[in-house]
Parts: structure tokens; C-alpha cells; sequence
């Protein structure tokens, strides 16, 4: 495929997930009606330091957790055709750096990823794409925006966001916005934050041209009340990845039966915190030190 068409086939798969995900998450307009106050009575946080401590205070209320569920993923193989899966997923957290995702279609492993302390990983297994992504969480730290492909975006979503005053803060009807920017003022990371409840409801990670690099979309938390009793999590997410080798990755999960996870320790040291083989794997990519996946030699 020529380089044109290549370029061509991008922009076309920029806008259709930029649209989808909007669409497929289920999101709510940009402020529903409120259930009490009307919205004109509500306000934001006044500075950067009392929206940085809220959602820190939210950030320590995240517990381990395990969930199943469903996803639908949508692709696009080297000819800008697009595909779907729709597998069955479970989840299990114990934050803030152990996460395990995987989704099943018909008994066989679909999709899988995940992160320890030092690493993360994400993997697609049909024919179309069969492709492994991995590297150094330390490494997709210091990328920034460039290197978000990977499950940090699921941890944020789930309350796992790190924000301190550096950020800058601004508003717009219903949400506080939190923007971390580079040393030219191009935005990294960008969080909205809903006024009534200041829960997070969108994050998008931007690449070192400030460009949009992915973008995360939360609703429908749950109520944190019996087994869950304090802990708030997004039980809608749609997570859309741009700077993918193809154009674009759509990831739309719906979670269900969310419990208390209560890890042993040989789960926490074995395979479910563990970077998986990536033998029969057509393509295997590492995040490098100019932020960049490049191809390994199987």
C-alpha cells in the first residue's frame, strides 16, 4: 500500500474512532440534567491545588477489585478494513501498579493486557492483527503522550490518575479541566472532571506534536455501596488508541459483577501480574527510547 493511501486510510480511521467513541461508550451529552441543584448553582474547584487534592483523595479510595464483563474491539488491518470482536472479559486490579485484562471468544484468548511494577504489556491474537506491544513502564512515563499505548490508560480510567500543580487548571460548563503541558505549551495529558460528583470522565494523552494520541472515556460509576463500600469505579469505558501501526485501536468495555479482590500471594508473583510469552506472535513491538514501537525479530 502506497504511502499516500497509507496516510489517506489514517485520517480516515482518526475521524471514524475520534466519532465512535463518543458513540459506542455510551457517554452522556456533554452535562446531563442535574438530579438536584440546577447546574447554575454548581461550580468547580477555585485553583489548581483543591482540584489536585480531590481527585488525589478519590485516587486513595481505589481498592482491589475484580470484575467481568464484555468488550467490543474494533481494528483496522493494513487496508483500512475494519474489524470487530466482541469477547467476554475479566478483570482484576490491586492498585496502583498490578492490572490483568484479558477477553475470551468461544474458549480462545482474544485480547490480554496488563502491568506490573516495572513493566506492561497488550496483545491481540486474531489473525488479522496477532500483535504484542510491551516495554518499561518507567519509559512510557518519561514518552509521555507518545508511548501510550498499553493498559496505563485502563488504570487511569479505573482511578489510578496521578495530577499534582503543576497542571493547569481551567473550566467549562459542568467540568474542570486539568491540562499538563510540555515545556513549549503543548498539552501531555488532559483530564474533565465532572462538577457534581468530581469524578473523572475523560482523559486524552496528546503526542509530542500536541496532537490527540488516545482518548479515555468513563460513565456509569457505581454507587460504592455494599461490598464496594467506598470504592467508585466507571463501569463504561471506551478507550481509543490513534497512534496505532494501523491507524487506530477501539477498546469498549461494559463491567459487571464488580467484587472486592483479595489476591494470594502467589497470584500477585504469578502469571496474572506477569508478562506473557509472546511466542506465535506475527508481530512484536518495543517501546524504545525515542518512543517509538519498533518491530522485533520474532
Amino acid at each position: 500500500m502506497s504511502h499516500t493511501h497509507t496516510n489517506h486510510v489514517i485520517s480516515i480511521i482518526v475521524a471514524a474512532l475520534t466519532v465512535g467513541v463518543l458513540l459506542l461508550a455510551g457517554c452522556e451529552p456533554p452535562l446531563r440534567e442535574p438530579l438536584g441543584p440546577d447546574i447554575k448553582l454548581l461550580k468547580g474547584k477555585p485553583d489548581i491545588a483543591a482540584a489536585v487534592s480531590a481527585i488525589n483523595a478519590h485516587r486513595e479510595l481505589v481498592k482491589p477489585i475484580r470484575a467481568g464483563g464484555n468488550c467490543l474491539i474494533e481494528w483496522f488491518d493494513d487496508d483500512g478494513k475494519k474489524h470487530k470482536e466482541n469477547p467476554a472479559i475479566q478483570l482484576r486490579l490491586v492498585p496502583p501498579d498490578h492490572l490483568y485484562f484479558s477477553g475470551d471468544i468461544l474458549g480462545g484468548e482474544a485480547i490480554r493486557f496488563g502491568t506490573n511494577v516495572e513493566e506492561f504489556w497488550f496483545r491481540i491474537k486474531p489473525k488479522e492483527v496477532s500483535s504484542f506491544w510491551w516495554g518499561k513502564r518507567a519509559l512510557a512515563r518519561a514518552c509521555g503522550g507518545q508511548g501510550q499505548l498499553g493498559p496505563e490508560s485502563l488504570l487511569e480510567a479505573l482511578g489510578v490518575v496521578e495530577v499534582d500543580e503543576t497542571w493547569t487548571l481551567s473550566s467549562r460548563p459542568g467540568y474542570d479541566i486539568l491540562t499538563l503541558k510540555d515545556s513549549a505549551g503543548l498539552p501531555i495529558k488532559r483530564i474533565e472532571v465532572d462538577w457534581r460528583d468530581y469524578l473523572v470522565r475523560k482523559i486524552e494523552h496528546f503526542d509530542g506534536s500536541g496532537e490527540t494520541s488516545v482518548v479515555v472515556n468513563m460513565s456509569k460509576y457505581n454507587d460504592g455501596a455494599g461490598e464496594l463500600a467506598g470504592i467508585v469505579v466507571p463501569t463504561r469505558i471506551a478507550i481509543v488508541y490513534l497512534n496505532m501501526p494501523n491507524g487506530g485501536l477501539l477498546t469498549d468495555m461494559t463491567l459487571r459483577d464488580l467484587k472486592p479482590f483479595r489476591p494470594s500471594e502467589a497470584q500477585m508473583k504469578g502469571k496474572l501480574f506477569t508478562r506473557p510469552d509472546t511466542k506465535g506472535f506475527q508481530n512484536i513491538y518495543e517501546l524504545d527510547k525515542d518512543c517509538k514501537f519498533t518491530k522485533q525479530e520474532n
